[in-house]
């Protein structure tokens, strides 16, 4: 009698009250990776789920392509990246609707060869992720059930949503930490440049007594005798840091844009010349390679210098011990798949043998592009897209 009493008044959870759950559950979680998992662990609830493939947009600005979140699996191995103007990710964010592989045939061929690894994999239901009008990423799934009732699949959209939501959220609070960690690491480059400018003021005066004794003493020495030759590698070796104090200078300029047409090598090796000896003493060897007769760069210099320096330090600290940090300039061609414009631009490539961090606020004010790639090395490449004057 009394187990008929308490089964009346028991309520058993419906479906709309495991999702709300499921959706305050999700808005808590700020991980991809943690979120990835409970929508896995909410999908084998709602319906017969033997593998998952979970793909997201690249977290960055520039986001190129949607990279697989769990890679644990070795099935994963077969999986590529999803290239951001795919047809797989248009055809997605155009019809925002759950993929049935199997019923869908005229769309299953429609996406041909970029779908069939994962047909390969027994893949036969794919849907959306999607925040207002962006779409956040795609799940695949292998279902070991036949064809999904009308509760299942609306369901399922409701989950997509609400996923797609959480997703978004995640990526809106890591970004909001990246921000937040530019800021700081602004301040700091600003109190540093304050700190440099400070000690550039100060060695400047030595420098110009000690260029200018050395003049009057070299004025004594014949042309072509041995202290005539050391007194010019001295005022060599002086100029060079009269150039670096310059530079030191420029970091610590106001950031106010002034831009002007320049060489883009000198300016690189000018930054060179700043992180040589640190480079030295890392056992980090610099190379350059620069396609001959490149065309001027309209740019302000210091922007510029702060932009390949943030990202050469960068580079340096990621080889503590010892590596190769090459720097190459070349043309950027029309309609060229690094590059979203049809503009003729300059394609600067800094790559270390480590992993670095780039700066992208600058790049963007002159209209440039800036992403991040895997090096075949296992380091990180970055590229630097600019407009050419």
């Amino acid at each position: 009698m009394w187990q008929r009493i308490l089964h009346f008044f028991r309520k058993p959870p419906t479906d709309d009250t495991l999702s709300t759950e499921f959706e305050d559950t999700l808005m808590l979680i700020v991980d991809p990776e943690q979120l990835t998992n409970n929508l896995l662990s909410k999908l084998k609830e709602l319906i017969s789920v033997q593998k998952a493939f979970v793909y997201l947009a690249d977290q960055s600005e520039s986001a190129r392509s949607f990279s697989l979140v769990d890679k644990t699996s070795g099935e994963t191995s077969q999986l590529p990246d999803l290239a951001i103007n795919s047809r797989i990710t248009r055809w997605f964010h155009t019809n925002r609707q759950i993929l049935f592989c199997e019923g869908d045939k005229e769309v299953t061929d429609y996406l041909g060869v970029e779908l069939q690894p994962f047909l390969d994999l027994s893949i036969n239901l794919a849907f959306p992720l999607i925040s207002m009008d962006r779409l956040i990423g795609i799940v695949f799934l292998h279902l070991s059930q036949g064809p999904l009732n009308k509760i299942q699949v609306a369901n399922l959209q409701v989950l997509s949503r609400q996923a797609g939501l959480a997703f978004e959220n995640a990526l809106l609070f890591k970004e909001r930490l990246r921000q937040n960690e530019r800021m700081f690491r602004a301040e700091q480059l600003a109190t540093m440049g304050q700190f440099a400018a400070g000690i550039a003021h100060e060695l400047r005066n030595p420098l110009t007594a000690i260029r200018s004794t050395v003049q009057y003493l070299a004025s004594d020495f014949a042309e072509d005798s041995e202290q005539s030759r050391h007194a010019k590698n001295i005022l060599g070796e002086v100029d060079r840091l009269n150039s670096i104090v310059g530079n030191l200078l420029s970091l610590a300029q106001p950031a106010e844009s002034n831009p002007e047409e320049i060489d883009i090598g000198q300016e690189i090796e000018r930054c060179l010349n700043l992180i040589e000896a640190k480079a030295k003493t890392q056992n980090v060897k610099l190379q350059t390679s620069f396609e001959s007769s490149l065309p001027k760069l309209t740019f302000d210099p210091a922007a510029l210098r702060q932009l390949l320096l943030n990202v050469m330090i960068n580079g340096l600290q990621a080889m503590p011990e010892g590596g190769t940090l090459s720097i190459k300039a070349c043309r950027l061609a029309e309609g060229a798949p690094e590059s979203a414009s049809t503009s003729e631009r300059m394609l600067i490539e800094i790559e270390d043998e480590g992993s670095g961090i780039p700066s992208n606020s600058i790049v963007k004010r002159y209209n440039g592009e800036i992403w991040v790639e895997k090096a075949k090395s296992g380091g990180t490449r970055v590229k630097i897209a600019l407009p050419t004057s």
